[in-house]
């Protein structure tokens, strides 16, 4: 089976000047990946002025996080000429634009909303699967990494209950 391309940022707030803390993405293999994200100087600068706090110690951001470029390149690999499909739209474009500004590039990510991939099934039929897969496997739909999975196990438990009709 091959499995749809699927992203999930955490950012450092729900504010529009967020910066993403953490990505994670599936590959066609179904594996997933996922990383923390190195805070830019000026974005750690930014929070700092506005006394904000995060739920993460930026230390560790900064130690053991990626840097922008670094995700950016691994993704690009990863993607592609497949569709990226995104849990949160509006927060995936703010998260990909940050890491693309730092590098003085365009966002040029063609991005999909991951509710396509489920299209054929009712909102009811997709919301049951979901609350089903958040209990048996114990998610945390705040964590990028477990929103990426939670989707890619709804897809294949409504493709095979699809075949199955």
């Amino acid at each position: 089976m091959k499995y749809p391309l699927i992203i999930a940022f955490e950012m450092s707030s729900y504010e529009d000047d967020a910066f993403p803390i953490a990505a994670a993405w599936s590959l066609s293999s179904g594996e997933l990946k996922s990383t923390l994200v190195s805070p830019d100087a000026e974005w750690l600068e930014q929070l700092y002025d506005q006394g904000a706090l995060l739920d993460v110690d930026p230390e560790s951001l900064l130690h053991e996080g990626h840097s922008a470029k670094a995700v950016l390149e691994e993704l690009q690999l990863d993607l592609g000429d497949q569709a990226l499909y995104c849990v949160d739209p509006y927060q995936t474009e703010q998260a990909l634009e940050k890491l693309f500004d730092s590098l003085d590039q365009e966002h040029e990510l063609p991005l999909r909303p991951v509710a396509e991939l489920l299209s054929d099934h009712s909102h009811e039929t997709r919301e049951d699967c979901r609350q089903e897969c958040l209990e048996l496997l114990g998610l945390n739909e705040h964590q990028a990494a477990d929103q990426v999975r939670l989707w890619l196990e709804m897809y294949v438990r409504l493709q095979g209950q699809r075949s199955s009709e």
